[in-house]
């Protein structure tokens, strides 16, 4: 019976040291993602790019307050560009500071800045006088 317990704790214990190296693995990772810098140029870059999307989104949304029935218009497809143009002022508004001051800003919220623009530049469909 003893010899089947020291077996049991011998096992565990050689999980327990895999297990803490992958745990080690996960913590360099998220520290690698989490404190990585963007610089204000590329800030920049974005908050531009963001506002033509937003710009564009805020059209399509003005367009479909008149064309209510079009296709175009379906209420899936606003709440998706609604979302992303709040998302994306948020990240921007957030980054702002960190251009202001010349310093770089941290890349979860520039992820979430190029995210939002992804949405709105493949959500938002091409409507308007041409169709």
């Amino acid at each position: 019976m003893r010899k089947l317990l020291g077996v049991a704790v011998l096992v565990a214990a050689m999980g327990l040291g895999a297990c803490q190296g992958a745990i080690q693995k996960f913590e360099t990772a998220w520290s690698v993602v989490t404190q990585a810098q963007v610089s204000p140029t590329q800030i920049v870059v974005a908050g531009n790019a963001f506002d033509a999307a937003e710009a564009t989104a805020t059209q399509y949304l003005i367009w479909c307050k008149a064309n209510k029935t079009n296709a175009a218009c379906a209420l899936s497809t606003r709440q998706k560009v609604v979302a992303g143009v709040r998302a994306g002022r948020a990240a921007r508004n957030q980054l702002e500071p960190y251009v202001v001051s010349g310093s770089a800003g941290p890349s979860a919220l520039y992820n979430t800045l190029i995210t939002a623009i992804n949405t709105l530049t493949t959500t938002t469909p091409k409507v308007g006088a041409s169709q």
